[in-house]
């Protein structure tokens, strides 16, 4: 497959400026030692960080950050150089890319998705990222046990996603099969920019738990 395609980034990547000399340190000093690493944490379309910066201060797990977008970037490496984490990689691209050319099998402990783009309009459906091929790829990189958090507030996603979830029963279980489990809310969990902004639109985020088997 063509790796312009095949690691092509859909939506926004650019936002007031370029990444700054902060970002582009980290980012070659991080690529430097990130084949080394024993991956913990994975956060994909971190954002402007708040999910990676809590997960890295809360313990002492290494958690790479994956994102596209330059402004989120610039200020995840500037709060981590501010706050001396040392405990925080920074990948800028695609996550397709993340784990072809920098991930072993068997060598993820957790990965965060929470508020992946949902790409409402149905023509654009096919953008998403979170489907049964995605399931049935990111397996491979996962310790036994290993752990996949998601969280969305579109309906129409939460629905695919779940139908992709039962194709990949035999691989994974669902944990948090309840609404206590499932109301982002209501549980301990980073109360990022889109979380607030989905609650700013009356929208109740949805919450997934999967194990890996």
């Amino acid at each position: 497959m063509n790796s312009i395609f095949k690691y092509r980034l859909y939506g926004r990547s650019k936002g007031r400026g370029k990444l700054n000399t902060i970002s582009k340190e980290a980012i070659k000093l991080r690529l430097k030692k990130i084949e080394r690493i024993n991956y913990n944490v994975i956060d994909i379309g971190c954002g402007y960080g708040e999910s990676t910066l809590e997960f890295a201060r809360n313990n002492k797990k290494i958690v790479t950050a994956c994102e596209k977008y330059i402004d989120g970037i610039n200020n995840i490496a500037e709060k981590v150089h501010h706050q001396s984490l040392s405990n925080i990689y920074i990948f800028h691209g695609n996550v397709h890319e993340l784990l072809d050319q920098y991930c072993s099998y068997d060598s993820i402990e957790e990965v965060w998705i929470l508020f992946p783009d949902p790409w409402p309009k149905k023509r654009h459906f096919k953008r998403r990222l979170i489907d049964e091929v995605f399931l049935n790829k990111i397996k491979k990189f996962l310790k036994k046990n290993a752990s996949i958090h998601i969280a969305t507030d579109s309906k129409s996603y939460i629905s695919e996603i779940l139908k992709s979830i039962y194709e990949v029963k035999k691989d994974f279980v669902w944990i948090n099969q309840n609404k206590q489990g499932w109301e982002y809310s209501s549980l301990s969990l980073p109360k990022t920019k889109y979380f607030k902004k989905a609650l700013k639109n009356g929208l109740n985020p949805f919450y997934l738990k999967l194990v890996k088997l």
